[in-house]
């Protein structure tokens, strides 16, 4: 039987959005970093990418979700933290499974790490992490 994977990285990003907006997040939420990123950035920017998985059975696959938040300057970064912990804390929150139209069927608490400083040749803040579901596709 085909059973296709859901699109996570466009559903959590307009998850976050939309959280973002309804807790007063002055953020920009994307899927891809822009290419021509240029600093300082007008608002902080959260970066969510699905880094796919395996297929568990049927109609259920592990993904493995990276995000980048972006903002502030390197000598300054406390506000990239602050909105790097809320962002994970959105992520592992379980109610995400119940969140309409969510393909999310379990929060994998092991697949979780960071957010943990990068180094960015730009003079910006960056904090990742990862996380981890199991999702359901669709047939």
């Amino acid at each position: 039987m085909r059973v296709t994977p859901p699109d996570l990285e466009l559903w959590l990003t307009r998850y976050v959005r939309a959280l973002a907006a309804a807790e007063s997040q002055d953020v920009e939420v994307v899927s891809r970093e822009p290419d021509t990123l240029k600093v300082p950035l007008a608002r902080p920017l959260i970066v969510l990418r699905d880094d796919s998985g395996a297929r568990v059975d049927l109609p259920t696959f592990d993904r493995s979700v990276g995000f980048s938040v972006l903002g502030g300057t390197k000598q300054a970064p406390q506000p990239v933290n602050d909105l790097a912990r809320w962002l994970i804390a959105v992520l592992m929150d379980d109610a995400i499974v119940e969140a309409e139209g969510s393909p999310i069927a379990s929060v994998d608490w092991d697949g979780f790490n960071g957010p943990y400083p990068v180094n960015d040749p730009l003079n910006v803040a960056r904090r990742y992490g990862t996380a981890q579901y199991t999702v359901v596709g669709t047939w």
